[in-house]
């Protein structure tokens, strides 16, 4: 596999990742997803050196964090639960029922797509580690001279 294959296939994975958080966005989410779905973008940033991807970043509005905890408008999270309320001790909220939900959006589709993406490094790499044996095997045989 070439160095530009590797970065193409990473690019790829980073493609299917945000395509299936986007799907669960649209799933989950009916009313509070804002402006979230229309902003996600994936990512590949390469090395200055080789030019080969080193890291997938996921780019999305503040607002995606707010709904993958569940929190935001009246709504916010104490002891690990959503509740109604506000940290600022001077909003009133008022009770009622809550509608609001944590929504693994995005954490659960990278897990989901991680072996894919191992499975791409250990292919690019265990080539390079291969060219490189293959490479430095006329350094570490005898030759034998004929007398």
């Amino acid at each position: 596999m070439s160095a530009g294959d590797f970065n193409d296939r990473v690019k790829a994975w980073a493609d299917t990742v945000r395509s299936r958080s986007l799907g669960t966005l649209v799933a989950e989410t009916q009313v509070y997803s804002g402006d979230l779905r229309g902003r996600l973008k994936a990512a590949v940033n390469k090395a200055h050196d080789d030019g080969l991807a080193h890291a997938v970043a996921f780019k999305f509005v503040r607002y995606g964090v707010f709904v993958a905890y569940g929190v935001g408008n009246g709504y916010i999270r104490l002891n690990g639960r959503v509740v109604r309320g506000s940290h600022n001790p001077n909003r009133h909220d008022p009770p009622g029922p809550i509608r609001r939900r944590p929504v693994d959006w995005l954490d659960k589709n990278v897990e989901q797509q991680m072996q894919g993406l191992a499975d791409i490094a250990a292919e690019y790499y265990g080539d390079r580690a291969a060219e490189d044996v293959l490479e430095q095997i006329d350094r570490v045989t005898i030759v034998k001279k004929q007398h």
